[in-house]
């Protein structure tokens, strides 16, 4: 069959499906108690798909090679044989998803590979994304944030102990919280004699029932910002409605307070977000204290080490773990 007539047939075939079905993949039962990223990672995959039939001055072919989206097993036309009902599995395989429909002999059917990356995954460029953060931040669900101790910490001194899980580009950049030990057991620090650990205890959640605004000056595309003012919570509750791993460290202390950077990583939609903020010496005390933030949202994987870098290199690191 020539080529050409091929296309006219896949193409035909695949806009019916797609105005009639809208391509349901997945099981909406399946949605609702999945994670937000891969909520994105499902709705990505049934919104490309459907919308593969409007470029038409380009092949199939073409389009899907400039995105990085292959086939590993079955191709284009098999996806009209799939429903919500059938086995699939979601896989992130390093910077890129592996999904894999499979029929009842238990063979794979369709497995479909594409990168773990935000613009993609959106379907937004950078620019646009940026310009609509400041409303996703908004609109984040209250989390009830869970303030259970680790089961596991190291001892820093004999009242002071860490739980340190990982860290990030730098030994300085983890995702540590700092505990107390008390006749009771152990509390999460927060104590004007150690601001630094109650700072970071602070930024990871520890504490929901000590909230503060935030004066966000926030970068968006064409070196411009907009300034705006949210609560920590809703900082809080973002970072966790949408599964970031944060990573805190402290660069410097001045006269007026904390200079701390966090990273919100995204490793399954790869990007960063990138907050310095400073927080002022008498947080602890002063329940109306306002922290004052940088935001740079939106930085892929491969930029953000050195974006990290240069923001912190005129800042004297404070060795304080």
């Amino acid at each position: 069959m020539p080529y050409r007539l091929l296309y006219v047939m896949l193409l035909t075939m695949w806009c019916a499906i797609a105005s009639s079905q809208a391509l349901g993949l997945f099981n909406p039962e399946m949605k609702a108690v999945a994670p937000r990223s891969q909520v994105v990672v499902m709705d990505f995959l049934e919104r490309y798909l459907a919308e593969l039939p409007k470029y038409k001055q380009t092949t199939l072919e073409n389009k899907m090679a400039d995105d990085k989206v292959y086939f590993r097993k079955g191709q284009l036309s098999d996806i009209c044989q799939i429903t919500d009902s059938m086995p699939v599995s979601i896989n992130l395989l390093d910077r890129y998803y592996e999904v894999t429909w499979m029929k009842t002999d238990e063979e794979p059917f369709v497995k479909i590979v594409f990168p773990a990356q935000y613009d993609l995954l959106l379907g937004m460029q950078k620019d646009e994304a940026t310009r609509q953060f400041k409303e996703q931040l908004l609109a984040a669900l209250p989390c009830k944030n869970d303030t259970v101790v680790p089961s596991h910490l190291e001892k820093m001194n004999d009242t002071l102990f860490c739980a340190k899980g990982d860290t990030l580009f730098l030994a300085s950049l983890s995702d540590a919280t700092y505990y107390l030990k008390k006749e009771d057991g152990y509390q999460p620090v927060f104590d004007s004699t150690l601001t630094e650990y109650s700072a970071a205890n602070l930024l990871h959640g520890l504490f929901p029932d000590r909230d503060y605004r935030m004066y966000v000056e926030q970068s968006v595309y064409g070196m411009t910002t907009v300034n705006y003012t949210v609560m920590l919570s809703q900082w809080l509750n973002y970072c966790k409605e949408w599964g970031l791993n944060l990573f805190f460290a402290v660069e410097e202390v001045r006269e007026d307070g904390i200079l701390a950077l966090m990273i919100a990583r995204s490793k399954e939609l790869g990007f960063h977000h990138l907050l310095s903020v400073v927080i002022p010496d008498k947080f602890i005390q002063d329940k109306n204290a306002v922290l004052k933030a940088r935001l740079t949202p939106y930085i892929p994987v491969s930029n953000v080490k050195e974006l990290y870098q240069k923001q912190s290199e005129t800042h004297k690191r404070k060795k304080w773990y």
